[in-house]
């Protein structure tokens, strides 16, 4: 059973058979720890044939309401609220986000990277709480190798919004060290820490 806030969203964008199929598939990833079409395929619990199932699931996962701006965000934005004010949230839940408030530094921190698996150059942005990292925007580069400044602002423009009431701290490898992505964070009242390049070297002018 989805959580009371899941299911506000969830019904709001999905029919009752999509909703029920998001359920099912989300059990069965969960049982059987695969994410394999013709695996979730075969266990789904559909009485037709096999490759009718698989067609289905198919035309499933492409549906436009499974978008991260229309599902995910909204639960996104939710868990932060929740998080943020303490509601729903047990005491010793509560005692960690009020010592997090009286910190120095109280920001939500959120980790952007590339990485290139097989063939595909997948740019994530995630968002870091204690020892996980929850997935916030994520994007499959249609090339190989470095992300380019138009596309990091774009990827994490998504995801700021998210946050547009709270400070925000930017963490990013050497890839993203380019000072005119930095600027472009100041600009937007974000903070940042982003790798510098073992020889980089920094002046600084007195007087």
């Amino acid at each position: 059973m989805f959580p009371v806030s899941y299911q506000t969203t969830l019904r709001a964008h999905l029919n009752e058979s999509q909703y029920l199929t998001l359920q099912l598939l989300l059990l069965l990833l969960q049982a059987h720890r695969q994410v394999k079409l013709s695996i979730l395929a075969s266990v789904f619990p559909q009485p037709i044939q096999y490759g009718s199932r698989k067609r289905n699931l198919q035309r499933f996962l492409v549906l436009p309401q499974l978008s991260i701006k229309v599902l995910w965000f909204p639960l996104i934005k939710y868990w932060i609220r929740q998080e943020q004010t303490g509601r729903g949230l047990n005491r010793e839940h509560r005692r960690r986000l009020k010592k997090l408030k009286h910190q120095k530094y109280g920001y939500w921190i959120v980790a952007i990277d590339r990485t290139q698996w097989k063939s595909r150059n997948v740019f994530m942005v995630s968002i870091i709480w204690g020892t996980h990292a929850l997935p916030l925007y994520w994007e499959v580069l249609d090339h190989e190798g470095n992300s380019d400044l138009k596309t990091q602002k774009r990827l994490l423009k998504a995801v700021l919004h998210l946050f547009k009431n709270y400070p925000v701290l930017v963490l990013g490898d050497r890839e993203f060290h380019s000072p005119k992505f930095a600027d472009w964070l100041e600009s937007k009242g974000v903070y940042f820490a982003l790798r510098q390049k073992k020889d980089l070297h920094f002046l600084s002018c007195v007087g």
